[in-house]
């Protein structure tokens, strides 16, 4: 009877293994035949809206039969992330693994049991290769992100980062004369790098938003009571609780009376401070929240930053005009930024972002993204107010460098002070006016300068492209 009883016990051990256990199984490091399994598979191509293959797989010698090859090389490197048997997956290629393997969509039951993956799914992305060109080409050497989107769809047509690293360069399996991995040292590199090349500034950097924030303050005034007529003197120094908010410039200028328009314009730090103040902590950062910040932004793409603004609890009077003028301790992602600058272009509504268009098998398609909405943070009139303040952000204000011959271009600049360094600078921006079809969100790290002279340039470019 007890050896029966430890027969039984064993059977049911291993029945539980292989039936519950699996998928633990298989998804242990240490599990070397998954590992051959799946580098057997040819592993389906990233493919561009327009049509650009920027990660396919090719053929090798040795016990692993297939290696990931990048044609795009560090263009789209954070947006796809790497594939590798020593460091594992990031980016798309770590979020649509099971696709790019072909274990999803899942096969019909007979194709299940009567034959082997052999390739794995294409998958189609939103990204257009020009308008990414054109991100990395305006962003040249300066460490920041840009971020474009459709504002009509959520899809994204360019995220970009600097520094940037070469995916190919973490698949490799060469080896030096010593035998060492070219994979491990190039790795070893990045790791080491006080530049932090492999971060994804785009959807998972955290930096002060500086006057770029002043778009969410003014939806906030706006839907909580606040017209866009409300005045307020602004001085160059206002007093606020035993501190004080100052405006830009040494001495800080002084601007006298200003309506909504003309402190957006420009940038006027003493009105949105007012202005935060007049709605309160609990309206500033029920919209703030309203936008997406301290939530999780549902893009597909496995590490993407929440964005942050203080409860209204833990704000003082000195923490929420200083809000109000986006410094304090506010840290927006430029991702977040771009999706608040989609909720003004396309009438209070935010789309659900998505960075998938398509997956596909040969010419059939698999499965096709439904774009849907996801917040709708702000009425259509509130959003269609503040679109045309910022339009004369970039007619007259301190957007001047991001206006572009033939078509109107909607926007905010930022320059967050950082102590310590130089400020970063931010642009938002929206194209066309009318009707727009692109949103832009620029950020250069302690880039010095101002939001107007140094990131705005940069949108242009960015938009130009999109439009094009």
């Amino acid at each position: 009877m007890f050896f029966a009883l430890l027969a039984a016990v064993l059977v049911i051990d291993l029945s539980w293994l292989q039936v519950f256990g699996q998928g633990r199984l298989q998804e242990n490091t240490a599990n070397t035949r998954r590992i051959m399994r799946e580098y057997a598979i040819d592993r389906g191509r990233v493919i561009t809206s327009d049509g650009l293959v920027v990660a396919e797989s090719v053929k090798t010698e040795g016990p692993l039969e297939y290696k990931r090859s990048y044609p795009g090389g560090r263009l789209f490197s954070h947006l796809l992330g790497y594939d590798s048997h020593q460091f594992g997956r990031s980016g798309l290629e770590a979020y649509y693994n099971r696709y790019l393997l072909g274990y999803e969509p899942a096969r019909g039951w007979a194709e299940e049991m009567t034959s082997d993956l052999e390739r794995g799914n294409d998958l189609v992305i939103t990204v257009d290769s020009e308008v990414q060109a054109a991100a990395a080409q305006a962003l040249g050497r300066r460490k920041g992100a840009v971020v474009a989107m459709d504002p009509k769809t959520g899809a994204v047509l360019a995220m970009c980062s600097w520094p940037d690293f070469d995916p190919n360069a973490l698949v490799s399996r060469e080896r030096d004369a010593e035998g060492g991995s070219l994979a491990e040292q190039a790795m070893r590199s990045y790791s080491q790098d006080a530049d932090s090349p492999l971060l994804n500034r785009a959807a998972m950097g955290l930096f002060v938003p500086g006057s770029s924030f002043k778009v969410v303050t003014a939806c906030a005034a706006i839907e909580s009571g606040l017209p866009a007529q409300t005045a307020y003197d602004c001085p160059g120094v206002l007093p606020v609780d035993g501190s004080r908010v100052t405006n830009y410039g040494d001495p800080p200028a002084s601007f006298g009376a200003q309506d909504m328009a003309g402190a957006m314009a420009r940038s006027v730090n003493t009105y949105f401070a007012q202005l935060a103040l007049g709605i309160g902590a609990g309206r500033l950062v029920e919209y703030a929240e309203r936008f997406g910040l301290n939530g999780a932004v549902p893009l597909d793409y496995p590490a993407v930053t929440p964005s942050f603004i203080p409860r209204a609890g833990d704000m003082d009077e000195v923490e929420l005009a200083w809000s109000g003028a986006g410094q304090g301790k506010l840290l927006l992602t430029p991702l977040q930024l771009c999706l608040v600058g989609c909720a003004v272009a396309n009438q209070g509504r935010i789309m659900l972002p998505h960075l998938m268009k398509e997956v596909r098998r040969s010419d059939e398609i698999l499965e096709r993204f439904e774009v849907r909405e996801w917040r709708k943070p702000v009425s259509p009139q509130t959003a269609a107010e503040v679109l045309e303040m910022m339009v004369g952000v970039v007619r007259s204000g301190t957007g001047t460098e991001a206006a572009m011959e033939g078509v109107t271009v909607a926007g905010k600049t930022g320059t967050a002070e950082v102590e310590g360094k130089p400020p970063h600078t931010w642009f938002l921006g929206i194209a066309p006016a009318e009707n727009p079809t692109v949103v832009v969100a620029v950020l250069l790290e302690n880039s010095g300068g101002s939001g107007g002279s140094m990131a705005a340039p940069v949108a242009r470019e960015v938009l130009a492209a999109a439009l094009k």
